[in-house]
């Protein structure tokens, strides 16, 4: 009979009616009726403890069982069972310790020394590789074969995967990450054995110092990186980290702007002392931040495509970081069977046969092969590939170490610096769209191009000197089939008899050739990169070791060392467009005009396998349509980083200048409901009414506290446009309806966003695809004479859509009787209720912000209002000018205070009673005054960048992702307000 977990777990209902588990349940019964308690019982119940997932602490089973364990007469098994009870209870906790706080621990250090902080020279730069595998079968040097004869070319083969010559620029990039092999000491690894860009940021402090600006801002120079080998590899993986640059410059200026703690100031308010500790702050952050990104590609874009994922639209991700699959950086801790913690964050050293796994020379592309060559003709003096020696190749590394000092100078690709530092975009992005275009090669024995066979003789002479095992050694360690023949391993005739040859036994097989010249992988699911079957088994061990080791991708891995907004930014979302895609973030963030209007491209979204193979997967996956396969044209810089859907959708009324139009709608509105005077009313009441029912005491004396935000004008607005205007019944206390006041207001904030603000590049595609949803479920809730048709709101989502139910809803009805056409009617209601709810919403907590900090905290007169909409408008200009401008090029140099969308839609008169009307209430609360401390504080910040140009506050919502819309202010006041 099965005692384990699984039976341990089953419930029973007992005596009394509660359920319990059984075992517990059992354990009740024997106690009841006087059994004396079992060994296999006690030691059930441990074992139910022991093996739970996430133990009901409510229900005591460890305080029942200890309860019996102390009812135990002395004696073996009640030793013997309370040693288990110790070494659950005692195994609950890290030992020794995982982690310490302070900044000493909290940041990566240059040479990723004190990744493990009890070994804290584990993995640090400058310091030995280690071995993995014991070597037991002697592979004698002279007995190898010649390094030279074993090296042989064959015709270039295209990737069978479909892989792009960008995958392995990225993949050289991660390899350049974690490998540096000192020139005068082959023992030794230069840089750290971390995922933690040091490409970028240098391996050792001496280098980093001189990327940074150390401007008090914690940025980088301009498109700069800190590794001079990559200069000898062809350009893109220069530009990649170039963007990775520019990644960590932009998270720098985010964290000064969101200021999560605020403690950073403009450096010129600050000492030379203060202004370097605040550079130290913000730089170490954002690496933080930066690192958790290229963590975030490594397992989204770069395994999809190792593993084929992307050939069938799957968007999970292999995590080592912790138990979710879904977000490639979430760590989360579990338990072996003996209840301890499995291994995480206890450092890494990378090991000499691994670094054999990455010499994939065979997957140079066509154009990266003459790339090569040109690079070599010119080091060499026009030297044939057959005729450069070793002594060549050193000559040119010591060539190399006489480069300008001065990293900011340096060039690649043949482009140019700008004056700023920085390199034009049209240029870096044409080297990453020739780099997808072009196909790379497949894994094979002999796929080497001749231009590198001197690279792979110095790997075979490295490989020996190192002493390195086998290929069947390396594959027991792998815990893999040994091959018994070389036909097992290479089922290609040529390729077996030529290595029985060199090698005679397949157990002489050195590792660097045998991992070189194994037979590939197929296409099959699961796999996508197709190399040998070693390296592909490897590679994943390799991967999971390098991250889940990592201090900082696993135990400080955390919002308070990297900030709410940092920690979520470099988060993988596995509902991103592109199955997920991290890579397209970062390309449509740091390169916003050079893939398209519409932030759908393959280029951006897919940029590691060829837009021919993608358009092949995406029309069997039925997805074809929603992508852009065209190579990418610059985008109009007048549109800037704003590629909304809105501006398909000008004919939307409150983004004209029709004041014919829009008075009729105003007349209409304010006849249905009554009067201007009865709107006013409505404001004042309802929110004197929220104010009653949301607020709560305080302890310790009389005042009400109660967030404004999100419990007065987020349901005041929405809840108005919702009721009084469209009909659509909202969720309230015991009524049941279509939307809480919370979600509709979500709705119509997305909305809203889409057709007026600037929207990311890379969230656009979804966003766009959610919208469409929202309002198609919208308008089906909105009672009209005929189902409204909305192209000129989501593109062609509902134009085909038409009904012939009628209603008598007054508005509606008194919109057809002014004139209005009927399949228009719908689309003026919705303009209603998104024009005239959110950014009211908005505007209301602008105005308050301010007026409690006013001497005088009453509003009586219409000068007020507008004055406080005037100090603190809600956007950047207007947002119907973004239409506008695309669409009509209105002339837009009229100044006007009320030039908001709920403005537009209500009229000035209107607009000006209801803000008046609500803030009258507000402020008529006797005591009325800020929340205590950083409650009462409107938390937002200023956005600084072209990404989203016309918000002019950023908020951080639920998800710590940036906002337009504020989520919260706490208020406290002493009474009813006074009627």
């Amino acid at each position: 009979m099965n005692s384990g977990p699984s039976s341990a777990k089953q419930e029973k209902p007992t005596s009394n009616g509660t359920v319990l588990p059984k075992v517990l349940a059992d354990l009740q019964e024997e106690v009841k009726k006087g059994l004396p308690l079992s060994h296999s019982t006690i030691a059930a119940l441990l074992d139910y403890i022991h093996n739970t997932d996430s133990l009901d602490d409510r229900k005591l089973l460890l305080e029942h069982g200890l309860v019996f364990l102390s009812r135990m007469p002395p004696g073996p098994l009640a030793q013997s069972l309370q040693n288990k009870a110790i070494s659950l209870l005692y195994n609950d906790l890290s030992h020794p310790p995982a982690t310490y706080i302070g900044n000493e621990y909290k940041f990566r250090s240059a040479d990723g020394s004190n990744n493990n902080i009890l070994a804290p020279d584990m993995g640090k730069a400058g310091t030995p590789y280690a071995r993995s595998v014991q070597q037991t079968h002697p592979l004698p040097r002279r007995d190898m074969p010649d390094a030279g004869l074993i090296f042989d070319t064959m015709q270039f083969v295209k990737h069978p995967g479909g892989l792009s010559s960008l995958m392995f620029a990225f993949a050289a990039l991660v390899i350049h990450t974690v490998f540096r092999t000192s020139h005068t000491d082959i023992s030794i690894n230069e840089t750290s054995s971390y995922v933690d860009l040091a490409p970028l940021y240098g391996h050792n402090q001496g280098t980093q110092d001189k990327v940074r600006k150390y401007d008090g801002y914690g940025k980088l120079h301009n498109d700069v990186f800190a590794e001079d080998r990559l200069m000898l590899l062809p350009p893109a993986v220069c530009v990649l980290l170039v963007l990775f640059c520019r990644n960590h410059n932009y998270i720098a200026q985010k964290l000064y702007e969101i200021n999560e703690h605020g403690i950073y100031v403009g450096p010129s308010e600050l000492s030379e002392e203060d202004t370097r500790k605040q550079d130290e702050e913000l730089f170490q952050t954002a690496r933080l931040v930066n690192c958790g990104w290229f963590g975030t590609v490594v397992f989204s874009d770069y395994f999809s495509c190792i593993l084929g994922l992307v050939r069938e639209g799957s968007s999970w991700s292999l995590s080592p970081f912790g138990a979710r699959a879904l977000s490639a950086i979430i760590d989360v801790e579990f338990r072996k069977d003996d209840h301890t913690i499995f291994e995480r964050g206890e450092g890494n050293v990378c090991s000499v046969e691994f670094n054999c796994l990455y010499r994939w020379h065979a997957t140079t592309s066509a154009n990266d092969e003459k790339w090569v060559e040109q690079l070599m003709d010119d080091m060499f003096e026009g030297k044939s590939f057959d005729e450069v020696t070793m002594a060549d190749f050193k000559a040119v590394g010591e060539k190399l170490s006489e480069m300008d000092p001065d990293l900011t100078h340096w060039t690649f690709g043949h482009m140019t610096r700008q004056e700023d530092g920085s390199f034009k975009d049209e240029d870096l992005a044409k080297v990453l769209h020739d780099a997808t275009d072009e196909p790379a090669a497949a894994f094979r024995a002999r796929g080497t191009p001749p231009s590198m066979r001197l690279h792979e003789i110095l790997g075979i002479e490295q490989n020996r000197r190192w002493g390195i095992c086998s290929l069947n050694e390396f594959r027991k360690f792998l815990g893999l089939k040994p091959y018994s023949t070389f036909l097992e391993w290479n089922s290609d005739p040529e390729i077996a008899n030529t290595a029985e040859k060199l090698y005679g036994n397949i157990n002489n097989l050195e590792l660097y050739v045998g991992l070189q010249a194994e037979e590939a992988k197929p296409l099959v699911d699961g796999a996508g990169l197709c190399p040998g079957y070693t390296i592909s088994r490897a590679i994943l061990s390799d991967a999971v070791a390098l991250t889940r080791g990592d201090r900082f991708f696993t135990r400080d891995f955390t919002p308070a060392n990297l900030t709410s907004w940092g920690f979520a930014d470099c988060q993988r979302d596995p509902d991103a467009f592109g199955f997920g895609s991290a890579l397209g973030k970062l390309f449509l963030r740091t390169l916003p005009h050079e893939f398209g209007e519409n932030g759908n491209s393959v280029y951006a979204f897919f940029p590691l396998m060829t837009p021919d193979s993608m358009k092949v997967h995406l029309t069997k996956m039925g997805l074809v349509d929603r992508y852009d396969l065209t190579r990418p044209v610059k985008k109009a810089i007048g549109v800037a980083a704003f590629t909304s859907g809105s501006a398909k959708y000008y004919r939307f009324y409150i983004a004209q200048d029709d004041e014919k139009r829009r008075g009729v709608v105003v007349r209409a509105l304010t006849e249905a409901i009554g009067s201007e005077d009865k709107i006013g009313q409505y404001f004042y009441s309802e929110t004197v009414t929220l104010m009653s029912e949301q607020s709560v005491r305080m302890v310790g004396g009389d005042k009400r506290a109660i967030d404004i935000v999100r419990d007065v004008f987020k349901p005041l607005t929405v809840g108005w446009v919702a009721t009084q205007v469209a009909g659509i019944q909202l969720t309230k206390g015991s009524q049941h309806g279509v939307y809480t006041p919370a979600e509709l207001y979500d709705v119509l904030g997305d909305i809203f966003e889409y057709i007026f603000l600037s929207v990311e590049d890379s969230k656009l595609a979804n966003f766009e695809q959610k919208v469409q949803k929202d309002v198609k479920q919208l308008s089906s809730h909105l009672k009209s004479a005929e189902k409204f048709s909305i192209v000129n709101l989501v593109e062609n989502a509902l134009s085909s859509n038409k009904s012939e139910k009628k209603t008598d809803e007054k508005l509606i009805k008194r919109l057809g009787e002014l004139g209005i056409p009927g399949d228009e009617v719908n689309n003026t209601v919705l303009a209603i209720l998104i024009g005239a709810s959110v950014e009211l919403s908005l505007s209301l907590t602008n105005m308050l912000n301010i007026t409690l900090d006013s001497d005088v905290q009453s509003v009586t007169n219409e000068g007020r209002v507008r004055e406080a909409m005037r100090l603190d408008p809600t956007f950047h200009g207007t947002p119907g000018r973004y239409l506008r401008r695309v669409k009509v090029s209105i002339d837009l140099t009229h100044r006007n205070y009320l030039t908001k969308c709920f403005a537009r839609c209500l009229g000035e008169q209107l607009t000006v009673k209801i803000l008046r009307e609500t803030l009258r209430a507000v402020l008529g609360h006797p005591g009325i005054c800020r929340g205590p401390g950083q409650s009462g504080v409107l938390n937002r910040f200023k956005i600084e960048d072209k990404i989203r140009e016309n918000l002019r506050y950023g908020y951080l919502d639920g998800d710590k992702q940036i906002s337009p819309w504020p989520t919260s202010l706490i208020v406290q006041f002493d009474g009813p307000v006074k009627q």
